[in-house]
């Protein structure tokens, strides 16, 4: 598919540019000037716990939500404090990378998988901040790495440092895999994956019901790049299979309009099937800055709580 093709565009962003994000070179403060930046303007946490068992209070923090405060703490105290609950302070996240040589689609630091990995980085910075527990999976065809939900801030800068030296290769079969991150995780954990979703097994929405199984809120992030979404290719072009090495020489005249069609009809599909499962699915671009594909989500979601 022409989705699989090479390219040797580069891209450019106004804002948190992999340029930019490149010149900090600590990925935690990349991940750290990304999630403060967008959450500024958001009235909550975007992620909260699933129970409503009382554990402790906390001190009131600006953006917390009036219900939780405790005007009888107040009362006695003069001071603002609010009911924590038991998954407030045990929620369990895992991101999931898909590692797949179709990931490495784009030049240099502007590919499908470098963007992927500074968002990963940001919602990992977030759940640490916010004291939860975070895992991370990297896979293929098979599960490349696992590492264990934990909080501590070893474990994090662990996971920050691990996304720093990884490069995409390899073909994907995400179905086999999700079936065992599902056997892994905890439930009621939130899963967040990253991928292309150009996934031909059928298997691949059977195993999205595993996490349902389990309970778990299941975000599916779509990165797509520019090349993929606008075809923007003139005359004879011949394009390589990132996964196989197959090459196709085709009239990219001739085959435009299908093309689009097809990708726009696949993800239309895999939106509705995610909304009937209640799994979001969101697809972002590498053209458009890293805060800003944040900033958006993070907006969208506050409106559904």
């Amino acid at each position: 598919m022409a989705e699989k093709q090479n390219t040797e565009k580069v891209h450019s962003t106004s804002y948190l540019t992999p340029r930019t994000l490149d010149a900090l070179k600590n990925i935690e403060m990349v991940a750290r000037t990304m999630v403060e930046g967008t959450l500024t303007g958001l009235h909550r946490s975007p992620y909260h716990g699933f129970s409503s068992e009382f554990s402790e209070y906390r001190k009131y923090c600006p953006g917390d939500p009036i219900k939780h405060v405790d005007w009888q703490a107040y009362a006695r105290s003069d001071r603002y404090y609010v009911k924590q609950y038991e998954d407030e302070t045990n929620t369990r996240s895992y991101v999931v990378l898909d590692q797949s040589g179709s990931m490495g689609l784009g030049k240099d630091k502007s590919h499908k998988f470098n963007y992927a990995c500074y968002l990963a980085a940001a919602f990992i910075y977030l759940m640490h901040r916010q004291k939860d527990a975070v895992g991370l999976f990297t896979y293929t065809d098979k599960i490349q790495e696992y590492f264990p939900a934990q909080c501590s801030r070893l474990h994090m800068l662990a996971l920050l440092a691990h996304l720093e030296n990884l490069a995409p290769e390899g073909q994907s079969d995400a179905a086999p895999c999700f079936h065992r991150i599902a056997e892994e995780v905890r439930r009621r954990s939130i899963v967040i994956v990253f991928s292309d979703f150009f996934d031909p097994n059928p298997e691949f929405l059977a195993s999205l019901r595993h996490f349902q199984h389990k309970s778990c809120e299941v975000i599916l992030f779509q990165v797509l790049d520019p090349l993929e979404s606008d075809f923007p290719f003139r005359g004879l072009v011949e394009f390589r299979d990132m996964e196989t090495g197959e090459f196709l020489e085709v009239e990219s005249d001739d085959c435009r309009a299908a093309y689009l069609e097809e990708l726009n009809t696949t993800t239309q599909n895999m939106k509705q099937l995610c909304g009937r499962m209640n799994i979001t699915f969101e697809t972002l671009h590498t053209g458009t800055p890293f805060d800003r594909a944040l900033l958006a989500y993070f907006h969208k979601r506050e409106k559904m709580f």
